[in-house]
């Protein structure tokens, strides 16, 4: 990948390679990965192959929840109805990821029940969790549970239900009935947007499983950067009271911090 003269991403031209279906696939969702944006021309043009070509690439990306196409090209950013998937969020707002768990580990304690969500926000309390121990950790995010693996002093408790590749994560009814015969001490949880004190969600399934969580634990902790303060998104998670804490990182503005705090929940910035 090069960038042009104006700063857009622009995929380099990679020809005398003969490429597969299989490795257009994957140079493409490594571009619009790294990119957030790849444009059709740049794409065939790469890859030596036709644009119609290219889109039928993009929609077989689309159908799995890689990328979503735009006029022009496709893109791996989030929009009301549409989440990026796991690879791309774990590469966004990552240093304020980090510095929200490390804020966040604080309200766990040694002893404690804590669930911990898909999010990749999520994903980055398991080092401070672990230090915990004895703990135990409820989760249906896959990368948590790989990564507790390797802490035998945690007690890990995997919840079931139906495996979603795009999200790498425990989805549906039984994950919920699961949920429904546990309590925990604390949740920490995220989501992919919050407008005026609302969480939203592009996934009915996300939202109904965070849904069964809110219910299932004491303490609930909500863990949002800024990147997803402002918008909506398609289906609405609930009000920010439904939360006890709300963890934010430092570039979240005075406005909103303050009427979060309004609203009767406790706010700590990281």
């Amino acid at each position: 990948m090069s960038t042009s003269a104006d700063g857009a991403p622009h995929v380099k031209p990679l020809s005398g390679k003969h490429w597969t279906k299989v490795a257009r696939l994957d140079f493409i969702s490594t571009a619009v990965r790294q990119d957030g944006f790849v444009n059709v021309d740049d794409l065939a043009e790469a890859l030596g192959v036709s644009r119609m070509t290219v889109h039928r690439d993009l929609d077989e990306l689309q159908g799995i929840g890689t990328l979503r196409k735009i006029r022009g090209g496709a893109s791996a950013q989030r929009s009301t109805g549409y989440e990026s998937d796991l690879p791309y969020r774990k590469k966004s707002a990552t240093e304020e990821k980090q510095r929200i768990a490390a804020v966040a580990a604080q309200l766990a304690n040694n002893g404690d029940v804590a669930i911990v969500d898909d999010s990749t926000t999520g994903l980055e309390m398991i080092p401070h969790l672990a230090q915990l121990s004895p703990i135990t950790v409820i989760t249906n995010f896959m990368p948590a549970m790989e990564e507790l693996r390797a802490h035998q002093a945690v007690n890990l408790i995997a919840l079931g239900g139906q495996f979603d590749q795009k999200y790498s994560a425990f989805l549906g009814l039984i994950c919920e009935k699961n949920l429904s015969e546990l309590y925990a001490d604390v949740l920490f949880a995220s989501t992919s947007s919050m407008h005026n004190n609302v969480l939203y969600h592009q996934d009915q399934r996300i939202v109904s499983v965070r849904r069964a969580m809110l219910k299932a634990a004491r303490q609930r902790v909500l863990l949002i950067d800024h990147t997803k303060v402002g918008q909506g998104a398609l289906y609405r998670l609930g009000d920010i009271t439904e939360f006890t804490h709300v963890v934010l990182d430092d570039q979240v503005s005075n406005e909103v911090v303050k009427s979060i705090q309004e609203a009767g929940v406790e706010v700590l910035i990281a």
